[in-house]
């Protein structure tokens, strides 16, 4: 039945994805994981007291595309979530993003009424407004809320969209830098939003689970491989290999850094398990200011488990370069230096055309759940 092969290198949410469409498709596939375990940034474990917690910090899923979750839902029961952040900003917890309720409590009633009237003579139609365009206004008040959000709750550090915007590359925290002119404390606007009762993990593991799947765990993909850049062949344990060739991990690593490390931030996620049923008002809280923990995430407000008394929360650290061999990559540095570095990298990916660069760490970009599985989708569909 299957007569046609294929390769994946990296099992997190896109290997996994591709692992499986490929086998839908026809394909015998053979995936390999440096790691002893897959998942990837939706790794999750379970702690002591039982609470299942995301290694890498808070992932959600939420999207418009109806067939990227059908397709989730193939391999594990959701349900619906909303997803609320809380900042600390002036000794206040406010909802981001920024919506009336928050500037209420920031600047009184008046002058968010000055505000939001000021927002919507320049944007009628518009629900939320961004950072950048409240800046770029021309209008001293509006410019003035600018700059306030940029001074007190986009002091995180991580990358942004480009050199010249304020607008958060990183999904996690892409509705800071934005005002609602609404009371809505939702932190996403898609249609659908939803977590998976048992977890990521076990949805990507039902997801690799196929009779046309072989994995190896705790084996590098690049120990397999060569890349010929003569020809444009790949080849698989020495014999040329005919098949696609899914490639997930970090494409600096692929070509063995010829050019030189491309720049990576790593997060590092201390837990607390604590005897009561919750501790924050929320999942998330963000403490801009605080130069020891940025964020704080509760678990057990995301994974609806039923455990009296107990509680898990997650203290993230300032972001860190990720230096090779001691922090892990986990999101791309979109630097204006670190992308012409990665220009190179793709442009010498080309010669191979059976190759495939899919996620989040290999396209050198910051994606969602749901972009990374369209992304796979696409491929797929291609081939």
């Amino acid at each position: 039945m299957f007569n046609k092969e294929a390769l994946v290198i990296g099992l997190g949410i896109s290997g996994c994805a591709a692992a499986r469409m490929l086998a839908d498709a026809g394909y015998n596939v053979t995936c390999f994981e440096k790691e002893s375990h897959i998942g990837g940034y939706l790794f999750e474990e379970t702690r002591p007291n039982g609470i299942r917690v995301q290694s890498c910090g808070p992932h959600i899923f939420h999207t418009d595309n109806e067939s990227v979750y059908a397709f989730l839902r193939r391999f594990g029961s959701f349900y619906p979530y909303t997803h609320r952040v809380l900042a600390q900003v002036d000794k206040k917890l406010v909802p981001l993003p920024l919506n009336r309720h928050s500037l209420e409590m920031l600047f009184g009633e008046e002058r968010t009424a000055l505000l939001l009237a000021r927002i919507h003579a320049f944007w009628s139609d518009r629900k939320r407004i961004a950072v950048d365009e409240l800046i770029n206004s021309k209008d001293s008040h509006l410019a003035d809320l600018g700059r306030y959000i940029v001074e007190n709750i986009l002091t995180i550090n991580i990358n942004r969209k480009s050199s010249g915007s304020f607008a958060y590359a990183d999904d996690s925290y892409m509705n800071d830098a934005y005002v609602d002119i609404t009371e809505d404390d939702n932190y996403y606007e898609d249609s659908i939003q939803a977590m998976p009762m048992q977890g990521f993990m076990k949805v990507m593991e039902k997801m690799i689970d196929h009779p046309a799947i072989t994995t190896y765990l705790n084996m590098d993909g690049l120990t397999r491989i060569s890349l010929l850049e003569e020809s444009g062949v790949v080849l698989f344990d020495g014999a040329p290999f005919k098949g696609p060739v899914v490639y997930t991990p970090t494409i600096d690593k692929l070509f063995d850094y010829r050019f030189g490390d491309l720049r990576f931030r790593g997060n590092i996620i201390t837990f607390q398990d604590l005897d009561s049923d919750f501790s924050n008002p929320c999942a998330v809280i963000v403490r801009p200011g605080d130069p020891e923990s940025v964020r704080v995430y509760e678990s057990k407000q995301m994974t609806l488990q039923d455990l009296p008394g107990k509680t898990t929360v997650c203290m993230e650290a300032p972001y860190v370069s990720a230096v090779k061999g001691v922090y892990e990559p986990f999101e791309p540095d979109l630097s204006s230096e670190s992308m012409e570095l990665y220009r190179k990298y793709h442009k010498l990916s080309r010669q191979f055309p059976s190759l495939a660069l899919l996620g989040r760490m290999a396209c050198y970009e910051n994606q969602s759940i749901s972009e990374s599985i369209e992304q796979v989708m696409e491929f797929v569909s291609r081939l």
